[in-house]
């Protein structure tokens, strides 16, 4: 068995460095090549966190969208990064060009696949416990109030800023004592079938993400792909800002490599005001533009379950005819502070809603980890220390998530391989 075992392992290594070969001959190299992965689904839901680098079809956008040509780093705007989770690195998807009534080059800021795995599994409630470990990032640009929230702080006296380098690459301390990832890592919360409440950390560190050059803020991430992960599967995407298209989630067809609108701002907009209230005078958004009103509200963090047939026509966020679960979102939108609140947020930017097709103008709030991801959590859960800025008063904005499992199960191409191999030479040994 042992022999057997090693066998294995000896043809699994060498499968991986040939795919690995072919990957480095056939695209051009970014400054950490990309490394060749097993394919594979989520496996067994259990306490444990798959490694990054065992997770397949990993794709990350990054503020700003940049190519790993040219030694990594150089702007491109709605360039999608794949990423082996050892530090290699491939140019993936680029949007640019595919929405033809909407040509812009604006920034990615969401990434999702229409049947996100894990997706049923992530959510939970009070009487049922999400099973699958939710990952995370939060941005480097965020709005603080120097003196404290108002009223101390007083009306208008918050500051967009863009954290210190050393936010970039974490770990982040909040008030809780608790730790995070930087901005340009992932973090997790683990899911409350298996762990206490709230139990958070760093999922993958900048040098698992990207190790020439490190990301500065991970603001989307795609798993469970296809592999190699620049074959890409990020069929559902946002770009920032959505009031510029109208459109918060955008739909792609990989086969004609067409964009076409998917979710509209204004239902993002009715979902979030459903929660959070109209959005009153003086709330923000400060980035990239300051931006008032209705229009602050800006979608920056997806996962997707598309499950209603839509065989007529582009691809369509649906509710069941009848009257069932429709096609649902996991979402979170930027951060728009307010001077005029007791808290100083409209949205900490950390609240994460559900947003069902059947009922496309009412959003829940996501629950894990024991807890409502709500606005109330994030204030009391999700500030740094000020201790790390200057004392200051800041919320975390999440803008990235994803949900993975214990394990990962090889998908059956990978075990065929490995089953033929292994006959071979048991064959080849009795002729022996």
């Amino acid at each position: 068995m042992r022999r057997h075992t090693s066998f294995l392992r000896c043809l699994k290594i060498s499968f991986s460095i040939g795919a690995a070969s072919l990957l480095a001959i056939s695209t051009a190299h970014a400054t950490i090549p990309y490394g060749g992965l097993t394919g594979g689904i989520p496996g067994t839901l259990g306490p444990g966190l798959a490694k990054p680098s065992i997770v397949p079809g990993k794709e990350y956008s990054h503020d700003i969208d940049h190519t790993t040509l040219g030694g990594g780093g150089v702007p491109d705007p709605q360039q999608v990064i794949a990423w082996d989770g050892s530090g290699g690195t491939a140019d993936g998807l680029d949007y640019s060009g595919t929405r033809p009534n909407y040509p812009a080059d604006d920034q990615v800021d969401a990434l999702a696949n229409r049947l996100d795995h894990l997706f049923v599994q992530v959510i939970g409630s009070p009487n049922l416990a999400d099973r699958a470990h939710m990952i995370f990032s939060h941005d480097d640009e965020i709005s603080v109030y120097p003196n404290g929230p108002p009223p101390v702080g007083g009306v208008g006296a918050f500051n967009p800023v863009t954290l210190p380098a050393a936010f970039n690459g974490g770990p982040v301390t909040l008030t809780t004592g608790k730790q995070i990832g930087g901005s340009g890592e992932l973090s997790y919360e683990l899911a409350t079938a298996y762990s206490a409440p709230s139990t958070v950390g760093t999922w993958a560190t900048q040098a698992d993400i990207n190790g020439m050059p490190n990301p500065i803020d991970v603001d989307a991430v795609e798993l469970w792909g296809p592999e190699p992960a620049f074959k890409a599967d990020s069929e559902k995407y946002s770009l920032d800002v959505d009031f510029f298209s109208g459109t918060s989630v955008w739909s792609l067809d990989l086969t004609n490599n067409v964009s076409t609108p998917y979710i509209s701002q204004n239902q993002i907009r009715a979902a979030v005001t459903s929660l959070l209230g109209p959005v009153p005078g003086g709330a923000v958004l400060p980035f990239p533009t300051f931006t008032d009103g209705d229009n602050a509200i800006n979608l920056d963090a997806l996962m997707v379950q598309d499950i209603i047939p839509n065989p007529a026509g582009p691809d369509t966020f649906d509710r069941d005819p009848t009257g069932g679960t429709g096609d649902r979102i996991l979402f979170s939108i930027r951060q728009i502070p307010n001077p005029n609140d007791l808290d100083g947020y409209y949205a900490t930017g950390s609240e994460v809603f559900v947003l069902d097709g059947t009922q496309p103008n009412v959003a829940t709030y996501l629950f894990h980890g024991g807890h409502f991801w709500d606005h109330a959590y994030a204030l009391s859960n999700l500030q740094i220390a000020p201790t790390l800025i200057n004392g200051a008063y800041a919320i975390i904005d999440l803008n990235a998530l994803e949900a993975v499992s214990e394990g990962v199960v090889p998908e059956p191409s990978t075990w065929m391989v490995l089953l033929v191999g292994g006959v071979a030479v048991v064959a080849v040994r009795r002729r022996s």
